[in-house]
């Protein structure tokens, strides 16, 4: 069936001004003078029979047909741009989004090992809270963490987040020394989850009483988070696979002798998991393994 489409150059004037809320700037952003988008837009007017724009002395506002127009618009136009720029991407190259949760503790050691093992596949990282939008941005492959297993669309489960508390050695000592959960109400509880979903599920968990998963301190990363753990400033959360090496080199402690509990899970997502590039392949096929290793040591420094 032949394709009936308004003037596209007309529909390009009109998205840039009614996102940016201006004729004068969708001109700059076009490199075109106010009076063409001006022209293109009537003419687009015309061509729906309908007014897009209600005209202010300075400014323009949408109308209803204006407003039903613009989101499908937008939309398309952003794919069009991710799409043109996968037709100029250089082979050899996977652009990766990640969650800065697992980045910076697990994922980039893990990329320049990938890198010296296969020096002619450049990863490129970018890391955000906000989960990588394939229909918006021009990402391979990310991780997204979620807070169950369950099976999604382009996505398979990379690891299960399984959380203990964790202090620094100096708190196992001393009057108010760690030795059972309970102790727990006499220290400070770190928090890198705004919501302590982490402790709370735990302590249920663990049927600890009289200690209060609400108290203690709330801190922006992770990061933070546990280095305030390892100056002995309190008691954090750990993901045993994250904390692998702090709990190695004894710049923190698991104080109770109980199982970890599994909080959320995180998910390789791909943009199409049927047509992965030879590149992108190895890569998984590494994190996969990484992963499986990373497990198996773990499981050795778990209690229970």
């Amino acid at each position: 069936m032949r394709r009936r489409l308004p003037p596209l150059n007309a529909l390009r004037a009109f998205e840039a001004a009614a996102r940016l809320g201006s004729f004068t700037r969708a001109a700059d952003e076009l490199s075109v003078t106010q009076g063409a988008i001006s022209r293109q837009v009537r003419g687009l007017e015309d061509y729906f029979a309908a007014d897009l724009f209600t005209r202010g002395h300075r400014s323009v506002e949408l109308t209803a047909a204006g407003n039903r127009l613009l989101p499908a618009l937008s939309a398309a136009f952003d794919q069009i741009m991710v799409a043109a720029e996968r037709v100029k991407e250089r082979s050899g190259e996977v652009k990766f989004k990640s969650v800065p949760t697992i980045a910076v503790r697990w994922l980039v050691p893990q990329i320049l090992r990938f890198q010296a093992e296969r020096p002619d596949i450049q990863v490129r990282l970018t890391t955000a809270w906000r989960h990588v939008d394939f229909a918006r941005e021009d990402f391979d492959a990310g991780i997204m963490v979620f807070e169950n297993r369950e099976e999604r669309p382009n996505a398979e489960l990379l690891m299960v987040e399984r959380m203990a508390p964790v202090c620094a050695p100096s708190l196992l000592q001393g009057p108010r020394a760690l030795r059972r959960p309970e102790d727990l109400a006499h220290h400070r509880l770190l928090h890198a989850v705004p919501d302590h979903r982490d402790w709370r599920l735990w302590l249920t968990r663990n049927a600890v009483d009289g200690v209060d998963p609400q108290s203690g301190e709330d801190f922006d990363f992770l990061d933070a988070t546990l280095q305030a753990a390892v100056q002995g400033y309190g008691v954090a959360m750990g993901d045993l696979m994250l904390i692998e090496e702090d709990l190695k080199a004894g710049r923190l402690a698991m104080p109770f002798d109980r199982p970890p509990t599994e909080i959320g899970a995180y998910f390789l997502v791909f943009r199409d998991s049927r047509n992965l590039s030879p590149e992108l392949e190895a890569f998984r096929d590494w994190l996969r393994a990484a992963t499986a290793a990373g497990q198996a040591r773990t499981d050795g420094l778990a209690p229970g």
